[in-house]
């Protein structure tokens, strides 16, 4: 039983830890190292060796400063994702956009304020492809006592209070990815070589760890749908799946035996939302490629009859346009035939010349790596995790066996509770959930995988491990041994059990209320998203270039008129109304990130947005009254979003598709505001190459809070156990 003088005493701690705001200080490392996350040795890029990144860790209101040195031969910089960078406009870290890449074998530090920003964020490299080698981390802002929390009202008494205060203090950030053999520089190349999207993955990793587990033939020639009867209808960006058979419990089996089986009861799957080459010396230093010559020519395709058997793919078809395929875009049917050993379907566009054979043939092989293991202490009542999806291309659907999650916040801020029992991710987006730890200890999967959309579809699954601490004289039970003890709530495909709960969208409501502006917007933009070439992802036609001169320095940058910048009065409500474009070569999703800013999800939906406004729309496609509130949101396949955020944050930020390959292609334009107050806000910061702190230690945060405080809060503590008696 939870005292109540136990109760005052965490109550005091957890304030006392962020009661004044202090300088954080971490040194950052990149180099090179090799590793075997998967059982598969490759090269890999790190941060102080570790992979992933070091946890930085602070509280809301501190200044944040990295010093980052880049021992890699390749240029560098850090972003910091869904932080607003505000009043800092050149921390952002964004090459040609905020600053110069840090040069292989030169440093750069990042000096900011988190502000009143509290919540689980990451980071990551936005140069080329970097993060897909594990140059990323979690970014954890704990947020100020004064602020409620919306898992308080699970609390039953001032005991479970504490408890739920204390899980989201220690709440375990598990970084989900998708993992290839291949440094990303080769991948890269292999791309913009022979034009087939890199979509196929060699496995998911929570935290640097996994394994690969090969599918069994039988799922192999079922293909995505798993051989399910099923028909699918299609919503905004989610596709419901429905069969003629009775569902199965699939109650604690391993995920080969699952499998084995034939598996009935799939309801709900979002997924129609939706060895090297050459070597790195001849690769080009600048992060973007685009556009590459012929790159805007729509050159050949592999016929859709040639997808079936992954031999015999010769033949290309040619076609100039893909306008109105829309059996191909998106690849709509779920029994779309075999996969390779990897678990997908392969590609379907190649550059004149190229075709199957010219990639690697796909291979699988079983490893047994060891899996992220984490622990909990169900005398403890709750454990909480921070999840981000931090992958290139794959969209996840993550379960816990036997377990809810109740989502309280999603990109950093508390939302409106919802209770799920399988949770889906973008890729970029971040969720915070709270899990009641009521059930018998043992160890459970906290299942992640990938789901078909678009086409990038592939059957693949990660584990990580939740282990309950158990009392040593019992014997412990293994995860293949629970006897039907838990629930398995989400298939191999990524797709939820019959009646397992999944997150509504709409319905993340900000927590403290949050409204948009209720007016209608000053500006209303339309961008038309579009793939107009083999290798080339667009917003408004236009792909986005590098600029050589970040266009954070005015007009002095090669890139402050290029048509992918748009300039934005200060302090003004925009609307963004995002569509893929109907002559669009694919019409798949997007997760779509805004740097610098939050912005209010106001809705999407189907077809191209019928109304010259989001005014001019009814309630029932536009919520101007409770939206969420977000920084990564996906535009639905061969859809629209609408989002509204207001310019009040002097700076040029990124906008941009999430998938690595499609920003690296040009999908991103650059949107500038309150450009006459950007010059006094860069400051010397934006070119610092100071050495690190004397006696600084690599990787540590330095806490530099006045000695008062820390008197302050042991005479707190002490007057707290004084008080003791007069407590009961």
């Amino acid at each position: 039983m939870i005292t109540p003088l136990f109760t005052v005493i965490t109550s005091v701690l957890l304030t006392s830890r962020v009661s004044e705001a202090a300088l954080r200080k971490y040194n950052f490392t990149l180099h090179s190292g090799t590793r075997s996350p998967d059982g598969v040795q490759r090269e890999v890029y790190l941060i102080n060796d570790q992979q992933p990144g070091p946890l930085i860790d602070v509280n809301e209101g501190d200044d944040l400063e990295v010093f980052v040195k880049n021992d890699l031969p390749v240029e560098n910089t850090i972003h910091w994702h869904g932080l607003l960078q505000r009043g800092t406009p050149g921390m952002d870290g964004v090459p040609g956009v905020t600053q110069n890449p840090i040069p292989a074998g030169g440093n750069f530090t990042y000096k900011f304020s988190v502000g009143d920003e509290y919540g689980f964020y990451w980071y990551h490299t936005h140069f080329r492809a970097y993060y897909d080698d594990a140059i990323r981390g979690p970014l954890m802002i704990h947020p100020s006592p004064s602020r409620t929390r919306p898992f308080e009202k699970l609390a039953q008494n001032d005991g479970d209070k504490a408890m739920l205060l204390q899980a989201e203090r220690d709440a375990v950030p598990v970084m989900l990815n998708d993992w290839t053999h291949d440094l990303s520089d080769v991948v890269y190349e292999r791309y913009f070589r022979t034009g087939a999207f890199p979509h196929c993955v060699d496995s998911l990793l929570a935290n640097g760890a996994g394994r690969m587990e090969c599918l069994p033939e039988s799922i192999l020639q079922a293909g995505v749908g798993l051989g399910l009867d099923s028909t699918a209808s299609m919503g905004s960006g989610s596709m419901k799946m429905s069969t003629e058979t009775s569902s199965m419990s699939m109650m604690g089996m391993s995920m080969r035996k699952r499998q084995a089986m034939t598996m009935d009861g799939m309801s709900n799957m979002p997924g129609m939302q939706m060895t090297s080459t050459a070597p790195m010396a001849s690769m080009t230093p600048k992060s973007n490629m685009a556009p590459m010559s012929g790159m805007d020519t729509m050159t050949s395709m592999a016929p859709m009859s040639s997808m079936a058997p992954m031999s015999g793919m010769d033949s290309m078809s040619g076609m100039s346009s893909m306008s109105g395929m829309d059996s191909m875009s998106g690849m709509g049917s779920m029994g779309m035939g075999p996969l390779n050993p990897k678990g997908c379907t392969p590609p379907m566009m190649f550059r004149p010349g190229f075709n199957i054979s010219s990639l690697p043939p796909p291979t699988c092989a079983n490893t047994s790596s060891s899996l992220l293991t984490i622990p909990a202490n169900n005398t403890q009542g709750w454990l909480a995790l921070n999840l981000v999806n931090s992958g290139a291309v794959t969209q996840l659907g993550v379960s816990l066996d036997g377990h809810s999650m109740y989502i309280y916040a999603a990109d950093g801020l508390y939302v409106a509770l919802q209770e799920v029992k399988v949770l889906y991710l973008s890729v970029g987006q971040r969720y915070s959930v709270m899990i009641k730890l009521n059930q018998s200890p043992m160890d459970y999967y906290l299942r992640f995988a990938s789901y078909p959309w678009g086409d990038m579809q592939q059957v693949l699954e990660g584990q990580a491990i939740v282990s309950y601490k158990m009392n040593t004289t019992m014997p412990k039970r293994t995860i293949e041994a629970r006897d039907g003890s838990a629930s398995v709530y989400m298939l191999t495909n990524g797709s939820a059990a019959m009646d397992a709960s999944t997150l509504n969208n709409d319905n993340l409501h900000p927590f403290d209320g949050n409204s948009p502006p209720s007016k209608a917007a000053d500006i209303t933009k339309v961008f038309n998203v579009s793939q107009t070439g083999i290798v080339t992802w667009v917003i408004n036609r236009d792909p986005y270039i590098e600029p050589s001169m970040p266009i954070v320095y005015g007009n002095a940058s090669d890139g402050w008129n290029a048509n992918t910048t748009y300039h934005f009065p200060a302090n003004s409500t925009v609307d963004i109304i995002m569509a893929v474009a109907e002559d669009s070569m694919d019409k798949m999703a997007h997760p779509i990130h805004l740097h610098g800013h939050k912005f209010w999800y106001l809705g999407s939906g189907k077809g191209q947005f019928p109304y010259a406004s989001v005014t001019d729309a009814p309630s029932s496609m536009i919520n101007l009254h409770d939206p969420p509130y977000r920084d990564t949101e996906n535009l639905p396949m061969s859809g629209w979003l609408a989002i509204r955020y207001v310019t009040d944050n002097p700076g040029a930020w990124l906008l941009h598709c999430h998938v690595q390959w499609h920003v690296l292609s040009g999908m991103a334009v650059v949107l500038v505001e309150g450009e006459k107050e950007i010059p006094s806000l860069l400051g010397s910061e934006s070119t610092s190459k100071a050495p690190p702190p004397s006696g600084a230690k690599t990787g540590a945060a330095s806490t530099h809070t006045p000695k008062y405080v820390f008197l302050r809060n042991f005479l707190m503590c002490i007057g707290t156990l004084m008080a003791a008696p007069f407590l009961f």
